[in-house]
């Protein structure tokens, strides 16, 4: 009589993981049942394994000098003649040094009581630590002469987390001005730190026009 039964993946399968950028890892997947299951490797955001630096060998998955796009969830599928059985899913998340990306300047008229944003996509995992400050001296940015800069009346910083269609392991960050006066002019930078790397920073320049580019009513603005 032949026995057959349904592939089980086992507990013996790697767990999450994490790694920094540029090492190298294997992905192991165990599974039991007969006929012997094959093993399909697959990521969950559809995206093709068949790289030059990623190669599946029987049930391991072998990634070399991976990056932060290698960093995602990952899947097992196991399957015999019997039909597909239980998946495994693990999470590799690829530690690397914090990048940003700003608009280059953001233009608004002064004294007319209304509002300017600007935003910077930060890049980086562990998610990186992000402060804001304004420039007070011409040249590169010095954070002895810089002004910190602080949610108040005056300042307001928000973050949020992109869609995965957007980016991954990225962070918008929004600083709003309020009601921009001529002091709100010159140039603002945004840090980003994260254990065991350097600090990476972005500038943006807020520079004066004639009409009002952003139409954002100041809150204290009643007309």
């Amino acid at each position: 009589m032949l026995l057959v039964s349904e592939p089980v993946v086992l507990e013996s399968s790697t767990k999450d993981i994490e790694v920094s950028d540029g090492d190298s890892v294997t992905l192991i997947c165990n599974a039991q049942g007969y006929p012997t299951p094959n093993i399909e490797w697959q990521k969950a955001d559809a995206q093709p394994l068949g790289s030059g630096h990623i190669r599946q060998v029987g049930s391991q998955l072998h990634l070399y000098h991976v990056t932060s796009r290698d960093s995602g969830i990952y899947k097992c599928l196991a399957s015999n003649l019997v039909g597909f059985g239980s998946e495994w899913t693990l999470k590799l998340s690829v530690r690397f040094r914090p990048y940003i990306y700003c608009q280059r300047e953001v233009g608004q008229a002064t004294d007319f009581q209304v509002d300017v944003y600007m935003e910077c996509y930060v890049y980086g995992y562990p998610p990186p630590k992000i402060s804001w400050r304004k420039e007070r001296s011409a040249g590169l940015p010095n954070m002895k002469y810089d002004k910190d800069i602080w949610n108040s009346q005056k300042y307001l910083i928000e973050a949020t987390i992109p869609e995965m269609s957007i980016c991954t392991d990225c962070i918008l960050s929004r600083l709003t001005i309020n009601n921009v006066e001529q002091a709100d002019l010159g140039n603002y930078y945004i840090n980003a730190t994260s254990p065991g790397f350097l600090s990476e920073y972005g500038r943006i320049n807020l520079y004066q026009t004639s009409d009002c580019q952003q139409f954002i009513t100041h809150r204290n603005n009643k007309g």
